[in-house]
């Protein structure tokens, strides 16, 4: 029921109890029915008066549960309140931390859940209080349409009845005014629940917005995510090939040591064997000085005999005295043949030395200059300068005059290179890398890697090109390895190089190979019927080389600045060889 038709029935209802539309009868009664009149108006008073004080208590729940709703608008008017103040809390949380909110987004979806759900029922609530209290309208005009049938009964009491209209009026006017502010208190709290739910719709546009930040932030992480990924990824390829190499020199270091533990072996048998055959050497000259004793006590015992019986030894053991010309003869003889001896002994070393001297390579330092690589590996020379390698920096191009750096070859993009060798080829540089094992062939231009070969073994050392061929060395081996022409075909050939175990550098120069091994020591070899025949052996110098170069009359060496000074010195050397 509407509140206009609540006022229009309460309308009728005072309009009947105020008698405003009731026109009394004007017969009077009769005299004998005064008595009985009077006992009808004292039974329907005392039945008015139950109905009064029914309709009062009634009136009283009614007023009590006005209190009641107005007390539970209040609450929902402080709830509305605190929400406004959560929310207003919340604005400003989400403007101060964005991340946050971000955080918490889903519970602030929770909650806004919740209060929605408690909004839902607040709403129902109001709608069962309304639709209550309509009910109880419909059963109190159902008791006034009986309290009328009882008025128009009681008609007769019209000046008890006037004081109840002014009181009925007094409540009439409390009520109605209970009503009006109900009437308010529910159009502000729908008004407060339309403006709470466009802050709803505010804040759920700016929970979207949120939700595109952070859709934002989760690609950023993903792609921080996935860059991390690859330089892990790098760096676990870097690891495994780092731990590859030592693993290479722990390999290396092995065979190194059974090497030398099969030397140390073989140099005491050696020695065993030399101790025994001069044990039995001298066992012999033993038994030949026992003999020989033996022999000239049974001459002696024959001198004696001879001699005891008077008996004259031929001249052949017995001679009166020496002839003094024979003595002298045969003593200018002999020093004449002594003097022949030494000059040819004289003549013989003396020939050795100038042998030795002509088969060594003789070179004078001409300049010097110190370079600014830490760690150089390896050293060619071209046409286009003194190529240096460095195991952290890759190449540089430096001037063959002044030693200027003319330009820089990093590690091709993408790839980890750490130069050991270097050696020159037509079409580029043949670069060691002891990253992945491998022989590279990088362009003289960008350092472009335009071939690659993979190594002989797990501890590769130098490299040499000889115009046709690529060889190399590997020291777990002490084999040096003769690629083919196409060098991804692998090794063609092996050799053995005498007094070699580990190598520095090695280069072809002249038709002859060129060495310099971990002790300093330079040495030449000649390939002659497929056998490496060693023509040269001496020590580079008194500073540490790391590589060397020959170039015609030059030859160019990476040498330390010395003992107590740190770094390396680029040198030139004028060079001679006599074969």
């Amino acid at each position: 029921m509407e509140s206009k038709d609540i006022d229009r029935h309460l309308n009728d209802l005072w309009k009947k109890v105020s008698g405003d539309d009731y026109v009394p009868d004007a017969s009077p009664l009769p005299s004998d029915m005064r008595q009985a009149n009077l006992d009808t108006m004292r039974f329907l008073r005392e039945n008015f008066s139950k109905a009064e004080s029914d309709w009062k208590s009634l009136l009283a729940a009614k007023d009590a549960q006005l209190r009641d709703l107005t007390a539970q608008l209040e609450d929902t008017r402080a709830h509305l309140g605190e929400v406004k103040q959560h929310y207003q809390e919340a604005r400003e949380k989400m403007l101060n931390e964005e991340m946050a909110t971000a955080l918490n987004l889903e519970d602030s979806k929770k909650l806004l859940d919740t209060q929605k759900k408690n909004h839902g029922r607040e709403v129902t609530l109001l709608k069962e209080i309304l639709e209550r209290t309509k009910v109880e309208l419909v059963s109190l005009q159902e008791r006034i349409d009986a309290l009328r049938m009882e008025r128009d009964e009681a008609r007769k009491r019209g000046d008890v009845f006037t004081v109840e209209k002014a009181d009925l009026a007094d409540a009439k006017a409390g009520l109605e005014a209970k009503m009006a502010d109900s009437k308010e208190a529910v159009e502000r709290t729908l008004a407060e629940l339309l403006a709470e739910r466009k802050n709803r719709r505010d804040d759920q546009a700016r929970l979207k917005d949120q939700e595109a930040q952070i859709k934002d932030l989760a690609g950023r992480l993903e792609s921080a995510k996935t860059n991390w990924d690859a330089e892990r990824t790098q760096w676990r390829e870097l690891w495994d090939r780092e731990r590859s190499v030592w693993e290479t020199h722990r390999q290396e270091f092995a065979v190194w040591e059974e090497r030398l533990r099969s030397e140390r072996e073989a140099w005491t048998m050696k020695m065993r064997e030399q101790e025994s055959k001069g044990v039995e050497n001298a066992a012999g000259i033993a038994n030949i000085l026992k003999e020989s004793s033996q022999w000239t006590e049974k001459v002696t015992q024959v001198l004696k005999l001879y001699a005891l019986k008077g008996v004259e030894l031929p001249s052949v053991f017995v001679s009166a005295g020496p002839d003094t010309a024979f003595v002298r003869a045969r003593t200018s003889v002999s020093r004449a043949l002594a003097l022949g001896l030494a000059g040819l002994l004289l003549m013989s070393g003396a020939a050795w030395q100038v042998y030795a001297w002509r088969a060594k390579a003789h070179y004078k330092l001409v300049a010097s200059a110190p370079i600014d690589l830490p760690n150089p590996s390896g050293l060619a020379v071209t046409k286009d300068g003194v190529w240096l390698a460095d195991w952290n920096r890759g190449l540089a191009l430096k001037d063959a005059k002044d030693f200027a750096t003319l330009r820089l070859l990093p590690a091709p993009a993408g790839e980890i290179l750490r130069p050991g060798a270097l050696s020159a080829s037509g079409s580029g540089l043949w670069t060691l890398d002891m990253a992945q094992l491998r022989y590279a062939r990088q362009d003289y231009k960008d350092g472009k890697i335009t071939e690659t070969v993979r190594t002989p073994g797990p501890a590769p050392q130098g490299a040499a090109w000889d115009g046709y061929n690529l060889w190399a060395f590997d020291a777990s081996s002490g084999l040096i390895y003769k690629y083919a022409l196409d060098p991804k075909s692998g090794a063609s050939a092996t050799y053995q190089l005498d007094g070699v175990r580990n190598l520095l550098c090695m280069q072809w120069a002249n038709g002859r190979l060129w060495t310099l091994d971990g002790n300093n020591v330079l040495r030449r070899y000649a390939l002659e019927d497929g056998v490496f025949k060693k023509l040269s052996s001496q020590a580079f110098g008194r500073n540490k080389a790391a590589a060397f170069w020959v170039d015609g009359a030059s030859l160019w060496a990476v040498e330390k600045a010395g003992e107590l000074a740190g770094g390396f010195e680029l040198k030139r050397y004028s060079l001679k060889t006599y074969n």
